[in-house]
């Protein structure tokens, strides 16, 4: 297939953190999650270990997204709590608690909509944003964006809006957009839909190689294929 193999279990160390792949990252205890007062599921036990790659799936309406979000501080938990001791600013609780500063290089989604992602006119603007944000100098910004806008083939578009481009181009800079700040933990839902097949393995690669690098991944996805690749750490949420 061209992408490198999830191989169940993967290892009993991780390679770049020395942490046992069974060493969580993120935790949920006694999950309730959902929207207002209108709860999805209820009691969900959850470990997210550090520098792995865990795949969630599940029928439609079987919280999957609902979940991520929870598990990404951007929605919070109706009962339960989620800890990342080893991510959290000083003095914070939960991922929901931080501000949005907080997350851009601890926690950082990739949104199953990209256009809820996008604020400003260009695609350059919009991987710059979060750099932008944390102060990096011009020089610094330009350089990374560069090296993304090249990565997922959209140089050609930096001056496009973002708006304007195809489906697929769209996931692509919403991943460049997450990534510019290299958050310790990657949040991606359904990061493969409405890719081509050579969009979609340079997508495997690079969350592979990610990962590789120990940066901890989370993914939502239909995608068995996806799944085969990158599904080292498994969560089926089920039926709705």
């Amino acid at each position: 297939m061209g992408f490198p193999p999830a191989g169940r279990g993967h290892k009993a160390t991780n390679e770049i953190t020395g942490q046992s792949i069974s060493d969580p990252i993120l935790v949920g205890r006694g999950l309730s999650i959902g929207y207002g007062s209108t709860i999805v599921r209820r009691g969900l036990d959850v470990d997210i270990p550090e520098g792995v790659s865990t795949v969630i799936t599940g029928a439609n309406g079987s919280g999957k997204t609902t979940l991520a979000l929870t598990l990404a501080g951007l929605i919070p938990p109706l009962e339960g709590d989620v800890e990342a001791e080893r991510l959290a600013p000083a003095g914070k609780q939960g991922p929901y608690t931080w501000k949005s500063k907080e997350l851009l290089t601890r926690i950082g989604t990739v949104f199953q909509s990209p256009e809820h992602q996008f604020v400003t006119s260009s695609v350059f603007d919009e991987i710059a944003v979060g750099l932008r944000t944390l102060k990096k100098p011009a020089d610094a910004v330009t350089e990374e964006v560069t090296a993304l806008l090249d990565e997922l083939r959209l140089a050609h578009l930096a001056k496009a809006n973002p708006f304007t481009l195809s489906g697929g181009e769209k996931r692509r800079l919403s991943v460049a957009t997450v990534l510019a700040c290299h958050p310790r933990v990657i949040i991606l839902d359904e990061p493969t839909f409405g890719q081509d097949r050579l969009t979609w393995v340079s997508l495997v690669h690079l969350v592979s190689r990610l990962r590789d690098q120990g940066t901890t991944i989370v993914s939502v996805t239909h995608d068995r294929d996806y799944v085969e690749a990158l599904g080292e750490n498994l969560i089926d949420m089920g039926g709705s």
